[in-house]
């Protein structure tokens, strides 16, 4: 009886898993006007935390605010850092260096995180001020 027991808790946390893998979905979108995207680089879109200095309007222009959801069967995934990424997606969708301003909400199975996507002027030169003054770049 034990056994069947394990046998039959098994296959049903097997089950639960596939169906929480097909129920598993991602959008991402954004505000931006067609005349600011920018070809998508093979560059990852950083993301300037709120929490530490922030970088000089002088060296990106905003490109506009996105926005990233996520939604699982269970509760069990981390639904913000799922909605995060989905939120970087779209910035280098757009041809976005960077996010700042990021927030993200989440409830028990959903998750969106929204941000403004900002492009650089100079790419190199803002990630090396962005070091100079020691902002938070979250990975």
């Amino acid at each position: 009886m034990r056994g069947k027991t394990i046998c039959f808790t098994v296959i049903f946390a097997f089950l639960i898993g596939c169906a929480s893998h097909l129920n598993y979905e991602k959008s991402s979108r954004s505000d931006i006007p067609f005349y600011k995207r920018k070809p998508p680089t093979l560059e990852k879109a950083i993301i300037i935390d709120s929490n530490g200095p922030s970088l000089d309007p002088k060296y990106y222009q905003v490109m506009g605010t996105a926005e990233g959801k996520v939604s699982h069967v269970t509760a069990l995934m981390p639904h913000c850092k799922d909605a995060t990424e989905m939120l970087r997606y779209e910035a280098e969708n757009v041809g976005g260096d960077a996010l700042i301003n990021v927030s993200c909400t989440s409830d028990t199975f959903t998750g969106t995180a929204k941000g403004t996507v900002i492009s650089f002027y100079d790419r190199k030169e803002a990630l090396k001020v962005l070091k100079e003054i020691k902002a938070v770049i979250v990975k």
